[in-house]
């Protein structure tokens, strides 16, 4: 046991110092029973010390820290997801109930679309950590996620009243309220959101959204610019606020104002569904129906990649615009699809 005094602390894991601390354990009893290893004892002393000492020491340093926290976080809003998880729980291995690594780690389960999971890691969390207002948070996105919107407002006004600054808490309620069409009530969590925070491009987007619903236009239009003009500066890119904008202008008959818009969008994210279905739209109301089935075939790639729901409008579109230009049998495929999602429902 004496070459442990040779290995510089920082060199051991949690893992090496348990296994040495167990195997101290068996030599301070082999001596016991055979009293003329008194080298042996002292050795086994100062190493059982040394032992305890960077066991508790490794596990320390398990501990999430801001930076790591940062980090993970980062990959996860990317959706580099496989990454993230394989950090999160190499890092759990030396500490297992570590609360913030385990809200992270149901993070990621929401990311897999894994909701029973992700809100039992968040029970978890909160038994060894306490309730805070980004696992409150969590909780309602979870609950969302499993389409218990009933279930979500609580635990916003909960994370709200832990956190009253919290901007991306009045944002999540806004967000909540608008899909509720409590319009009014969205509009106030939206004005809270941008007071805290006012380079919240996505609050304004909602702010936006909440104002077209009540038809008032010029408030919705100049809500959406704010967003475009945000994220124009903003390191995390969405297309979000251009496609909004876009829509409403479309229903207004402001095609030729959208349509830039809407390339806008593209740019950022060539496979977002709704874009590329708007676009086709566009496309096929100016005549150029070859390229707007370009579009609705590639919206059809891009929802089954996942990215945001549209199959359906992209199948029916594409099916009928293959049926005007003579391609029979693509367009059969297609109203077959649309028909077999709408009876899946």
């Amino acid at each position: 046991m004496i070459f442990l005094w040779r290995i510089p602390i920082w060199h051991l894991s949690w893992r090496e110092a348990w296994t040495y601390l167990r195997a101290s354990r068996k030599a301070c009893r082999l001596r016991y029973r055979f009293p003329f290893l008194s080298i042996r004892t002292i050795a086994c002393g100062f190493a059982y010390l040394l032992t305890v000492v960077l066991a508790i020491g490794a596990a320390t340093c398990a501990a999430a820290t801001p930076e790591r926290i940062s980090a993970v976080k980062a990959l996860i809003d990317s959706r580099q997801i496989d990454r993230a998880e394989k950090i999160i729980v190499d890092q759990m291995m030396d500490a297992p109930r570590d609360s913030d690594w385990i809200t992270l780690l149901a993070e990621v389960r929401l990311g897999q679309n894994r909701t029973r999971e992700a809100l039992k890691l968040i029970d978890d969390a909160n038994q060894i950590g306490g309730v805070t207002a980004p696992r409150e948070m969590l909780i309602s996105l979870a609950e969302s996620q499993a389409g218990h919107m009933d279930r979500a407002e609580a635990p916003l006004h909960s994370a709200i009243q832990l956190d009253p600054d919290n901007a991306t808490a009045h944002y999540f309620l806004s967000r909540l309220l608008y899909t509720d069409n409590r319009f009014d009530e969205a509009i106030d969590e939206g004005k809270k959101t941008v007071a805290l925070q006012p380079t919240f491009v996505r609050a304004y987007e909602n702010l936006g959204l909440c104002y077209e619903g009540k038809r008032m236009l010029d408030d919705a239009e100049r809500n959406y610019r704010k967003a475009i003009d945000l994220e124009s500066t903003s390191d995390n890119k969405t297309e979000w606020p251009m496609l909004d904008l876009a829509a409403m202008l479309v229903h207004e008959n402001r095609q030729a104002e959208a349509k830039p818009l809407l390339t806008q969008a593209l740019s950022i994210n060539p496979d977002n569904t709704a874009a590329l279905v708007q676009m086709g739209s566009l496309l096929e109301e100016a005549g150029d129906l070859k390229a707007a089935l370009d579009e609705f075939r590639l919206a059809i790639k891009s929802d089954a990649r996942n990215q945001v729901p549209g199959l359906g409008a992209a199948y029916y579109k594409a099916a009928r615009l293959c049926k005007k230009l003579g391609y029979t049998e693509e367009a059969t495929d297609y109203f077959n699809k649309f028909n077999a999602l709408h009876r899946a429902k």
